[in-house]
């Protein structure tokens, strides 16, 4: 997020407190102003939040407007967001013509202002019309409580979010393909992950994986696919089920904390030279000669097949692990290796950058 002490001092006499904008709106009101307002995040201002904003004046004699701070912003968004700082946000916004005032709201939702402001309209874009969802129909009801009536303009729309995925899956940038481990590189490691019923317990994201992979995405248009071994199928301590709950409970984690992860690959089996290296009974369906464990290259080209990819459609390929096998598949696919053990976020950052020099 862009801090608003880098770049300079931003003010402007439209931009009130909540006291000052209360105690206007009041006045306002009482010699007989309607008072319409807007609430949102107005993260990157663009011309659809400025057409709104337009039609929203036609609508009221003075157009005030609440942009949520940075900290509900972040909670809702994640990812980076917002962008611009609430103060820049509110500069910017101040700075349309159509606006009257603006207010930096430091609540969740926008029922908190309609109840302070008490404005005589509240008014969304023309997305919210039908919607009952808990958010817009909280609105309702505390412009309602207030006295006031609730609005729509009636333009077509843009999104914030839609406009940031296009910058980022649509501008010419460099991609790269991150294969990566699970075990010990995404979670924390954990012998045989699964083999106790009780196994949701022992899953834990590695925060300072998941933070550079976090950074990757939003520096590099990146595809992300995992490739693990899982042995344990083959040793009869679980099945396949079992490691495809793993994986979708581990994928639900990582969209939660922003990270997309576009295809998973494991492979059960074991080969007779894995065999041989232990005196263990291994079950004899998941025991071959030849199989796609790692370090062989079988899962990445399965992975790349279901996705519709080839591996020379990226600029940069790199392996994230933290055993021999990913690093022997990196050797083996002439791709870029950072091994994960004992390296914390900024160790990550400082060898990755290094390596794409």
């Amino acid at each position: 997020m862009l801090e608003v002490d880098s770049i300079g001092p931003f003010t402007s006499r439209k931009i009130l407190s909540l006291t000052e904008a209360k105690n206007l709106i009041s006045e306002l009101k009482e010699n007989g102003k309607k008072v319409g307002l807007c609430h949102g995040g107005f993260d990157l201002l663009h011309p659809g939040h400025i057409k709104h904003f337009e039609s929203a004046k036609k609508l009221c004699d003075v157009l005030f407007v609440s942009i949520t701070s940075d900290e509900y912003i972040s909670k809702r968004k994640h990812s980076g967001r917002p962008v611009f700082t609430d103060k820049l946000r509110a500069y910017a916004v101040a700075a349309v013509e159509f606006v009257d005032y603006v207010i930096i709201s430091d609540f969740k939702r926008a029922i908190e202002p309609i109840h302070l402001l008490k404005p005589s309209y509240y008014i969304k874009g023309p997305d919210f019309v039908h919607k009952t969802t808990p958010g817009i129909t909280a609105e309702r009801k505390s412009i309602k409580d207030v006295g006031g009536k609730i609005k729509y303009t009636i333009d077509s729309t843009l999104s914030t979010t839609n406009i940031i995925d296009y910058i980022k899956n649509n501008i010419d940038r460099d991609k790269i393909l991150l294969i990566t481990d699970r075990d010990g590189t995404i979670i924390e490691d954990t012998d045989f992950l699964g083999k106790d019923d009780n196994w949701k317990k022992s899953v834990k994201l590695n925060k300072n994986v998941i933070d550079f992979f976090s950074y990757v995405q939003t520096k590099i248009n990146s595809t992300n696919i995992v490739v693990t071994n899982q042995a344990g199928v083959a040793r009869g301590y679980f099945d396949c089920k079992r490691v495809e709950e793993i994986n979708s409970f581990t994928d639900d984690l990582l969209m939660e904390n922003n990270i997309k992860i576009n295809n998973w690959q494991y492979c059960p089996d074991v080969d007779l030279d894995y065999v041989k290296k232990t005196t263990f009974d291994f079950k004899k369906e998941f025991t071959k000669i030849v199989t796609k464990r790692k370090p062989g290259t079988n899962m990445v080209y399965d992975a790349l097949e279901e996705l519709n990819m080839k591996l020379n459609d990226f600029n940069t390929v790199l392996v994230i692990g933290d055993r021999h096998e990913d690093k022997g598949l990196a050797k083996k696919l002439k791709a870029m290796y950072i091994d994960v053990k004992g390296k914390n976020y900024d160790d990550l950052i400082e060898e990755f950058e290094t390596k794409i020099k």
